[in-house]
């Protein structure tokens, strides 16, 4: 009896090593690389949207003290951005929503305004670009179900563009 028993442990003793080499060990890597590659997303996608937000901010800002705009237009604000960010500077929405806010704006001083704002304007989209690509990269990664079944947090990140032509960016995620 003893003799049979000792068979049985080493049996699975062996069994057990093989599993802990096989499974267990290609799991805890897989873990380790798939859980630092979200946690890289997720904080790329945070510092994007940080700076998305500034960038939002500074033109508002610089908008504000070019055309004489009170603090109680940032709202409406809210309303042209997408636009503003979508288009070219010829587009008369922006002009438009500027005289609505101060009637005593002179149009002969909006392309100076617009040449102001241009580079961060360009800053925003390179910058939403990215982090349409950051939200592309972490839905393929959670796509793979592997690493899904790894990956502790299950949640997706969450961004909504600012720019309203999603055929720019590709799928709206």
């Amino acid at each position: 009896m003893g003799g049979l028993f000792g068979y049985i442990v080493v049996y699975l003793v062996i069994i057990i090593f093989f599993l802990t080499v096989t499974v267990g060990i290609p799991a805890i890597i897989g873990s380790l690389i798939y859980n630092r590659r979200d946690r890289e997303l997720r904080n790329e996608a945070e510092a994007h949207r940080k700076i998305l937000e500034s960038t939002y901010d500074r033109i508002w800002r610089q908008i504000k003290k070019h055309c004489g705009i009170a603090e109680s237009y940032r709202r409406s604000f809210n309303n042209v951005y997408p636009n503003l960010i979508d288009t070219d500077i010829d587009d008369d929405t922006m002009l438009n929503w500027i005289l609505d806010c101060n009637i005593d704006f002179d149009p002969e001083e909006y392309p100076v305004v617009m040449e102001n704002i241009e580079e961060d304007r360009a800053r925003f989209v390179a910058h939403q670009r990215r982090m349409m690509s950051i939200l592309r990269e972490h839905k393929a990664l959670h796509a793979r179900k592997i690493p899904h079944m790894l990956i502790k947090n299950k949640t997706y990140i969450r961004y909504v563009p600012i720019e309203t032509n999603y055929d720019r960016w590709g799928e709206s995620l």
